[in-house]
């Protein structure tokens, strides 16, 4: 027994020792939900179409990051053991998500168990609480579920015993194991009490089963965008509020575990761009509801898609910028050493995981309200890798660099755009508004150049400032933004747009060449005198 005992203790510390990159842990990841979804769809006698394998892979990889995660959180606070150690531990654990349909199809010969989750009343579910899920409708079988969620329970206990060897401890801590199983099995009973307590029109303690289901399974109108279809409206929705979950307990835990790099990402996030994003997807959404005003269908559901688009343009942005990093280190050396890197915040591996991982979530919040959201973010990383990475580091080449870079803006827009046409896509887009703001743009951006002059030189990197000097570039660039305003008025065809862009482009004009103001300061000068435009605009063409 103390063999037995000793190996076992011995095992689990190796795991604890075992050190395992971002990357590896989020590959292994998705790489289970994968085989898992299989394992569903495929394998199991069970109906399948394309839309279904999405919605079953993400609502796999939503309902599993989320328990996992609480698990972590749980088990790490309990034994006072760090996040980051606790890691090797979840890592192998992983194998725990295969056996349920494994299990089921045992004893079926071939078939996946129908399995749902508790939905009841606050006091039904209490009965169902203290006896491990009994209380269920006969439809409803939770086979290989259960046994995998009762072994989760014993693997939680035994790994604290081993730790702790107390056992007042260890059944305190399956106790938290089994209750953070109990939540997440009945789910979407918990969101709807906390939708009722604020929308009012309910008491908690009256919500029913059928109230749940009629909130989570009707279709609600996002908008423009059907999503995938009536028959995954539940887990569509579902998916919706797991991945904000998901995205404030992964950020959280993140700052938890590495406190300083957490700080250091979210100061070189780079504020003014993200404005820039965020007010250029809205544009988008303003210009998709003066296409389509019979699509502005206003619920919960259709607000929290819309976040979620913009989640994941930030964090698409926030990729590209790892990207930039990784590839303008020696600029950054000389004239950002603030940023990541130049501070040894991260490993340059470790930075690349940062990268990889925030390039995922972007995708999967794109999936989550339609595929093709999720191709026109993937479009937008890859021009952000081709403007930064080498061999083609189109950031080495004026005019075509901005040219590139107003073509990833261009799709944040579309992304809007579409979230109110829906299928219609592009079909009455006012193209006359992109070529606009491609031209703009490309005359534009180089304002973010002038920070990085010395650096840029130094690497190889020709930006206007660079060719001509920071005095003359100020004028050039100064120069290419008042001739954008003043476009705007005959692109647009609006002669009551004259003044206010003559005195916006004045403005910018003056802030670019005023050597009191300092080159990192151009892009907020910049977007308040553009957000203020883009305001008279709205006003003068629209109301």
């Amino acid at each position: 027994m103390k063999k037995t005992f000793s190996f076992l203790e011995n095992v689990v510390e190796k795991m604890l020792a075992q050190e395992i990159g971002w990357t590896v842990f989020f590959g292994s990841f998705l790489g289970m939900i994968f085989l898992r979804s299989l394992e569903e769809k495929f394998l199991a006698s069970s109906g399948n179409t394309a839309e279904g394998a999405v919605i079953v892979f993400l609502y796999n990889f939503f309902f599993f990051a989320i328990l996992y995660l609480l698990l972590w959180a749980c088990l790490s606070f309990f034994l006072k053991i760090s996040l980051k150690k606790m890691a090797g531990i979840i890592f192998w654990s992983f194998w725990l998500i295969l056996l349920p349909p494994v299990f089921d199809m045992l004893k079926t010969g071939g078939s996946v168990f129908w399995s749902f989750y508790a939905l009841n009343s606050p006091a039904e579910l209490w009965g169902q609480f203290i006896t491990l899920f009994g209380r269920l409708p006969s439809g409803i079988v939770y086979f290989g579920t259960k046994i995998v969620f009762i072994s989760t329970i014993l693997l939680a206990g035994g790994f604290i015993f081993l730790r702790t060897k107390s056992f007042l401890r260890t059944i305190i801590g399956a106790a938290m194991a089994y209750v953070i199983i109990f939540f997440m099995g009945s789910f979407p009973s918990w969101a709807a009490f906390v939708y009722y307590f604020f929308e009012g029109s309910k008491d908690v303690v009256e919500v029913t089963g059928v109230d749940i289901v009629q909130f989570f399974a009707f279709p609600y109108p996002i908008f423009g965008t059907e999503g995938y279809g009536i028959r995954y409206a539940f887990t569509y929705n579902l998916n919706m509020v797991y991945f904000m979950l998901l995205l404030f307990m992964s950020s959280a835990m993140f700052f938890a575990a590495y406190r300083k790099g957490a700080v250091s990402v979210m100061k070189n996030s780079r504020f003014p761009q993200l404005a820039y994003h965020g007010g250029l997807f809205f544009v988008g959404i303003g210009l998709g509801f003066l296409a389509y005003p019979e699509n502005w269908h206003f619920n919960l559901f259709s607000i929290m898609a819309a976040g979620i688009l913009l989640s994941s343009i930030f964090l698409a942005w926030m990729a590209s910028v790892v990207v930039n990093d990784l590839y303008d280190i020696r600029i950054d050396m000389m004239t950002n050493s603030d940023r990541p890197l130049p501070r040894n915040v991260f490993s340059r591996s470790e930075y690349m995981d940062l990268g990889w991982i925030l390039f995922g979530l972007s995708l999967l919040g794109g999936l989550v309200i339609s595929i093709k959201f999720a191709f026109l973010l993937l479009a937008y990383q890859v021009l952000a890798w081709f403007y930064s990475a080498s061999p083609y580091r189109l950031k080495r080449f004026p005019v075509v660099a901005t040219f590139f870079s107003s073509l990833a803006s261009v799709l944040v827009l579309i992304i809007g755009f579409n979230l109110f046409s829906g299928e219609e896509n592009m079909s009455i887009f006012p193209w006359r508004v992109l070529g606009l703001l491609v031209v703009a743009l490309t005359l534009s951006l180089p304002i973010k150049d002038f920070k990085d002059i010395e650096g840029d030189k130094n690497d190889g990197v020709r930006t206007i400032p660079v060719i001509f000097g920071e005095s003359l570039g100020r004028t050039i660039v100064g120069t290419g933004i008042f001739v954008s305003f003043m476009l705007s008025v005959f692109v647009l065809n609006e002669t009551k747009l004259f003044w206010p862009a003559l005195i916006s482009g004045g403005i910018s004009f003056w802030a670019m060449t005023n050597k009191k103001i300092k080159p990192r300061q151009f892009n907020w000068w910049v977007l308040w005198v553009l957000a203020l435009y883009v305001a008279i605009m709205a006003k003068v063409l629209f109301f």
